[in-house]
């Protein structure tokens, strides 16, 4: 499927985050993982330098770019394996995400939303810190793994049609999604009114600006066109907080758990988790290389959110 539209003149363009003009970069489809054949408009920012899809896909054809496995949503293998690598990806959510979930210095039973929380494996563990916890997620098929496998209260709906309590949370955390949607503004908008005084916001996008991003180009996998549909500037999500009514606590480039993931990815899809559940893969050697390039990449990661550019932009900020 092609998106049919004609290229936009770059006036025509309007960026999603700050509303500035467009320069087209090119044509894009799915390098990644393949499952579409829609090619969509990708152009940059002339003011604020971030990267979004014109025209945007309607919601039908964006719902036709996430296949089944997407969200890891099928268990798959049973292998020593494919167990090992679970412990593994839980470890990782404890000493990463976890860890930005201690700095929000939540009162005990607060109460806190994960908007599209995917299969909710760092729900469970939110809830089991003990805090009072929600999620939102819009495919059916991982909602019903977070219900079923760890019983978390978990409502299928997409976030543009979410319409919360004023002032109901104590926190709202969005990770991997803000990409995804249609008006960026728009959803930091709405959480911000849903936040009570002094709640907190916790977020994470890729950042097409890091090393990774500039090195791998249009195979990096943090790129992920046409399901990202807005790629931001650090800088300029951060003024977009501002500019909502949210100020900055807090902000890093640096994640143990996606960053070195992202460039393992990028050099060998092949043994990517998501990759084989989508393409029916088994385990073995490709995820011992996987994991190999992975804690190679590391070291250099890490340097790369040293000089402030990670692969991956990670924000707390407060209601102000």
């Amino acid at each position: 499927m092609t998106i049919q539209a004609p290229v936009a003149a770059p006036e025509q363009a309007t960026c999603l985050v700050c509303g500035g003009p467009g320069e087209h970069e090119g044509r894009f489809g799915d390098t990644f993982y393949r499952v579409t054949e829609a090619e969509v408009d990708l152009y940059r920012c002339r003011r604020c330098r971030s990267d979004f899809v014109w025209p945007l896909p309607s919601r039908a054809e964006i719902n036709d770019f996430y296949p089944s496995g997407y969200w890891q949503e099928q268990t798959g293998e049973s292998s020593l394996m494919a167990r090992a690598q679970q412990v593994y990806i839980q470890a990782m959510l404890k000493a990463d995400l976890m860890g930005w979930i201690a700095r929000l210095n939540l009162a005990p039973g607060a109460k806190l939303i994960d908007l599209g929380c995917s299969r909710g494996d760092w729900l469970a563990l939110i809830a089991a810190a003990g805090y009072q916890v929600e999620g939102l997620e819009s495919d059916p098929r991982a909602v019903a793994f977070a219900r079923y496998t760890f019983g978390l209260k978990v409502s299928q709906g997409d976030v543009d049609d979410w319409s919360p309590d004023r002032e109901g949370f104590d926190a709202v955390c969005l990770f991997h999604l803000l990409e995804h949607v249609r008006s960026p503004r728009g959803l930091l908008t709405k959480i911000h009114g849903a936040l009570k005084p002094g709640g907190s916001i916790l977020l994470r996008v890729p950042n097409r600006h890091s090393w990774q991003g500039r090195l791998f180009g249009k195979h990096w996998k943090g790129l992920e066109i046409p399901r990202h549909l807005c790629l931001f500037e650090p800088k300029a999500l951060l003024r977009l907080l501002e500019e909502v009514g949210f100020t900055l606590d807090r902000w890093s480039t640096w994640s143990l758990r996606d960053g070195p993931p992202a460039a393992s990815s990028s050099l060998f899809r092949q043994g990517e988790p998501t990759w084989r559940l989508i393409n029916r893969r088994g385990g073995g050697l490709p995820v011992l290389l996987y994991l190999a390039l992975t804690w190679a990449a590391a070291p250099w990661e890490a340097l790369a959110a040293l000089c402030g550019a990670g692969s991956m932009t990670t924000i707390h900020a407060r209601k102000g």
